[in-house]
């Protein structure tokens, strides 16, 4: 038997990131991107510091979540959608998130 490989980020820390990059991007569109700071900015916070829980949680030092959570929240922050780009596939796997449910 294979020992199961720990992701990068946790499953629910990959769900943040792309759930926020959705999000912001969702509120960026009607506006015409008149709040494009404002909008980037919040993302970037708000998906730091719920990363940087859930890697705690899971165990992560202080100092990994933290160097998690900045990429996170980085791929988040940044002004246009990560979702269906390498970025956002990145993510995906690095989270184990294409995995869950598969029996493998």
């Amino acid at each position: 038997m294979s020992e199961a490989r720990t992701p990068f980020f946790q499953p629910m820390s990959g769900v943040v990131i792309l759930a926020v990059d959705w999000i912001a991007f969702g509120i960026d569109v009607p506006t015409g991107f008149a709040l494009v700071a404002l909008v980037s900015a919040a993302a970037f916070v708000a998906t730091f510091l719920v990363v940087f829980r859930i890697q705690r949680r899971a165990g992560d030092s202080p100092e990994r979540s933290c160097a998690k959570a900045f990429l996170g929240a980085f791929a988040a922050g940044v002004p246009f959608p990560i979702t269906g780009t390498v970025v956002g596939a990145a993510i995906l796997a690095m989270s184990g998130l294409p995995r869950i449910g598969s029996r493998r």
